[in-house]
């Protein structure tokens, strides 16, 4: 995100075509497989870290998380 903040305020003082590259930039990123794989991963380990902290609320716990969610 600081990244994509400090290439917004370069890309407009860039002018237009800064602006037009830089967006370029990110959709290609956005669109990447490596970020795609990324999000997996890290939604893959929060699941898990979920599933480890529910084991505390005895039994119902996926009902209780659905009804937080």
């Amino acid at each position: 995100m600081i990244g994509f903040a400090l290439g917004y305020v370069l890309g407009t003082r860039a002018g237009e075509d800064g602006y037009k590259e830089m967006m370029g930039a990110l959709r290609t990123i956005t669109s990447s497989g490596e970020l795609k794989e990324l999000a997996g991963t890290a939604v893959g380990m929060l699941a898990d870290l979920l599933k480890q902290g529910t084991s505390g609320l005895g039994d119902g716990a996926e009902s209780k998380l659905r009804r937080i969610a």
